[in-house]
């Protein structure tokens, strides 16, 4: 079973690869035996879903290894942790672990004396970093010093904007089960070009966007201009994801929009140009 899968899959010429999304028309047999395989499964999985555990023999549903609750499953793959919290709480018992002994920056130094390591651990054995406030240096000027020093050292003002520092994190995601770049559809392309330029509007243009300050815990970052139809459209990334079309609204706001469009063709390219 698991190396007609993987043929399938293999051999998925479809624009979205989205063989796996109609077994149950094309290889009937097939999907009924999946259906028995994953029979622990709500009745809501999707097909990826299914064939993901038939790929991988895992039979039953990962669990946050912080709270031990079923974790969701996101487009194709598992979330490895239940929330954002538990995450926070996972890395930072790893980095309590890595940060004992002696031999470590945050460790104590018995050849200091109690006054110094007092004052250069302040807490950091609890995990607690010292507070801006508490410190002898200004957070304003020392981010900035930290922005110029990297910009002259790198030409870059952010490490995570290196190219090879790029290429990692795209490895990274990559061995977690992200679609390689060759293997992704013009639709997931453009889906992804479009949020690269509306995550730099939001940074770039926070108080046009949310001028309320709205927080997107609670809210949902909405393109007034919905991005599937700008697709459909072919219009460019860069101005369905600029910040005149974009806005913050509540998430059920957000739910009943849809795909819906806020805004006429001719309003968006006015507001662009405008």
């Amino acid at each position: 079973m698991k190396n007609i899968l993987q043929t399938i899959i293999d051999n998925d010429t479809s624009y979205n690869k989205s063989a796996t999304r109609y077994l149950f028309r094309t290889h009937p047999d097939l999907w009924q035996q999946i259906l028995e395989k994953t029979i622990f499964l709500p009745d809501s999985a999707k097909p990826k879903q299914r064939v993901w555990h038939i790929l991988n023999d895992i039979w039953e549903i990962p669990k946050c290894p912080e709270t031990e609750q079923e974790v969701k499953w996101w487009e194709n793959r598992y979330l490895t942790y239940i929330d954002f919290k538990s995450s926070r709480k996972d890395v930072a018992k790893k980095v309590s672990v890595t940060t004992k002994g002696t031999g470590h920056w945050r460790s104590k130094d018995p050849t200091k004396s109690k006054d110094a390591n007092k004052k250069f651990t302040n807490g950091f054995t609890s995990g607690a970093h010292k507070p801006w406030a508490d410190r002898d240096r200004d957070q304003i000027a020392y981010l900035k010093k930290a922005k110029e020093t990297c910009l002259e050292k790198y030409g870059v003002d952010n490490p995570s904007k290196l190219k090879e520092v790029k290429e990692k994190i795209y490895q990274k995601a990559v061995a977690r089960g992200c679609t390689r770049r060759e293997e992704r559809s013009d639709r997931r392309i453009y889906y992804d070009a479009v949020w690269k330029f509306t995550e730099e509007s939001w940074r770039n243009h926070f108080d046009d966007i949310n001028p309320t300050r709205l927080n997107r815990s609670h809210n949902a970052l909405d393109h007034i201009y919905s991005i599937q139809q700008g697709f459909r459209d072919c219009i460019p990334p860069y101005i369905i994801g600029h910040y005149t079309n974009l806005r913050v609204i509540s998430l059920s706001e957000n739910g009943i929009k849809g795909m819906r469009c806020d805004k006429t063709r001719e309003e968006l390219f006015e507001d662009y140009f405008g």
